[in-house]
């Protein structure tokens, strides 16, 4: 027993180094985060043995030994694979992403690994033969002291688990359990009472201004996992984006840029519907676990207000358009033209995750599109993919985020140059703009440099259109660029204290910033230019945590506007 406790202890033991450095890279304290993931798995563990104990005893017959064993290797496997999305998404396991991406998993897993049907029927049986022969066996503790002895570890869990401390580290999610995790972002979920929605009004000032309409060809270029921290211009930490960051000196650079999410479907969301990827509050049950939940059919969609103008629309990946829904629902906002992976003219290339051919592919199909919307207007977006992690650059086959993101940062130099060259400037418009922050740990001279909640968001963002070269230091976030280019186009430029304007004579930022965690899924983040304030989603009683606005006509406004965004999602 004791040495099978040993080998179930073997993840708890590498999940305690990986959050202690992980930890340690912010606070410069050793032995916080290992004793910290002792203290809060330790109830975790106290079950998984408790079933692997009451198994072994004598007096427990076959059918009840070997369904708890079986459920004891069911949370075993749970927290394994935990810790394996912790370390390369940084963030938990969760029943909603398990929901959400399940039916896509199989297909990513055989992309990433290279291995087809049989190659994982084998290696599935092969780690499914060992629960199941140990679940079957007829091993029991027959000596009595031997039975004894393992009721006092156990025991002593629980005891253990009073140490755990969810507030003693701004970054508290990771070492929380996986099913402690899964509780307290339930609140996510609950729901508005009739009596409070009956009573709920909320109304934000919004100012218009009439400028000279132009209907300039539009490219939105949103580049995977594109971080500030990359990129020498917009941060100094690390020099991956020389190409960036030379198109970022030439144009129009915004170096306090906010993604509005945290995944490729917020940055989607918020870039083409210009609304905050902030979804109602819902349940497994009422497609709450499926992707775009509440934002199909957006009649108020960039694809819809242009094609009023007179544009044709496209959206071009590489991708899978099957992963996320991502064509059923790029269809549902109106785009008149949608492509993915399945194009011929990706036959001659080779296959990435979510089958994508590499990047160079994506712009030279681009590059196509573009030349025979030539005889009208156009806005084009394109989605690239080859960034996403595990970061394997296209060319030599490297598992590199360095290498990965140069290749990336390659190719869009040299769609910037070809666009150059065909004159796309004389009347185009290239917006190149991050999806969200990697999904790797935030880095400690990030953390530094932006502070720990903002860090979490920041994407660089390069305006080029031919002439006006700036750049620009207050806050700007994703949903600004739909609400910038609508105005661009209508004649008509609205702003308020949550959407701001970035093109034209005077840009005028937001005064506030909503920003979807991945770590804390129950807690929108919200920032100004000199603070950060957080904001407990919980139906009736959400609420600001920590430290507020001194004026209590402020901290209204902040929960009322993020109450406000939930209920009128819930109404779709």
């Amino acid at each position: 027993m004791l040495k099978f406790a040993f080998l179930l202890a073997i993840p708890l033991f590498l999940k305690c180094l990986y959050v202690d450095s992980f930890i340690f890279h912010y606070t410069s304290t050793r032995l916080l985060g290992f004793g910290q993931v002792l203290a809060n798995d330790a109830g975790f563990y106290c079950a998984l043995l408790l079933l692997f104990y009451i198994s072994l005893l004598p007096q427990t017959n076959r059918l009840l030994t070997a369904l708890l064993r079986f459920s004891g290797f069911v949370l075993f496997g749970i927290y394994i694979i935990d810790y394996i999305v912790i370390i390369n998404f940084n963030t938990h396991l969760t029943l909603g992403d398990v929901i959400k991406y399940a039916d896509y998993s199989y297909k990513y897993i055989q992309q990433i690994y290279i291995l087809n049907n049989v190659n994982i029927s084998l290696i599935v049986a092969l780690i499914l033969a060992a629960p199941v022969a140990l679940s079957l066996s007829k091993y029991k503790i027959n000596n009595l002291r031997y039975q004894k002895l393992p009721v006092f570890i156990i025991a002593a869990l629980p005891l253990a688990s009073s140490f755990s401390d969810t507030h003693k580290y701004a970054h508290s999610w990771i070492y929380k359990n996986v099913i402690d995790y899964n509780l307290t972002i339930l609140s996510e979920s609950s729901s508005y009472s009739d009596n409070f929605l009956k009573s709920f009004s909320f109304n934000e000032e919004s100012h218009c201004l009439t400028k000279d309409a132009k209907n300039k060809n539009i490219i939105i270029l949103m580049v995977e996992s594109l971080s500030a921290y990359q990129s020498h211009y917009f941060s100094g930490i690390n020099d991956w984006t020389p190409n960036l960051d030379l198109i970022a000196g030439q144009n129009q650079a915004f170096t306090n840029f906010y993604a509005n999410g945290f995944i490729t479907e917020d940055g989607e969301i918020a870039l083409l519907t210009g609304l905050h990827p902030i979804y109602p509050p819902s349940t497994y049950t009422d497609d709450g676990g499926t992707s775009f939940h509440s934002f199909y059919d957006i009649k108020e969609s960039l694809p819809n207000i242009l094609k009023k103008y007179g544009y044709q629309t496209e959206f071009l990946t590489t991708a899978d358009l099957e992963f996320g829904n991502t064509g059923n629902w790029t269809q549902s906002i109106g785009f008149d033209y949608i492509e993915g992976h399945e194009r011929p003219e990706y036959n001659q290339w080779e296959r990435f995750h979510f089958q994508a051919a590499p990047d160079e592919a994506l712009y030279i199909r681009a590059l196509d599109r573009i030349k025979q919307n030539s005889a009208h207007n156009f806005f084009i977006f394109i989605k690239t993919v080859s960034s996403h992690h595990p970061y394997i650059n296209p060319e030599n086959k490297h598992k590199s985020e360095s290498e990965t993101i140069m290749y990336t940062d390659k190719q869009i130099g040299r769609f910037y140059r070809q666009l150059q060259a065909g004159g796309f400037f004389n009347n185009g418009i290239l917006v190149i703009v991050g999806d969200h922050h990697s999904m790797t740990p935030l880095k400690k001279a990030e953390f530094d440099l932006f502070g720990q909640f903002k860090a979490a968001a920041k994407i660089p963002m390069v305006i080029a259109d031919g002439g006006k070269k700036a750049v620009e230091n207050h806050q700007f976030q994703q949903i600004d660029i739909f609400n910038s280019l609508h105005g661009l186009v209508s004649g008509k430029q609205c702003f308020s204290e949550w959407n701001g304007v970035l093109l034209g004579e005077q840009n005028i930022p937001p005064k506030y910033i909503a920003h979807r965690r991945g770590d804390n899924r129950d807690i929108i983040s919200v920032f100004t230019e000199n603070k950060d304030y957080l904001i407990k989603l919980d139906g009736d009683n959400t609420q600001l945590i920590g430290n507020g606005p001194e004026d209590q006509s402020a901290q209204n406004t902040l929960v009322n506007k993020i109450n406000a965004l939930r209920i009128r999602r819930q109404a779709q």
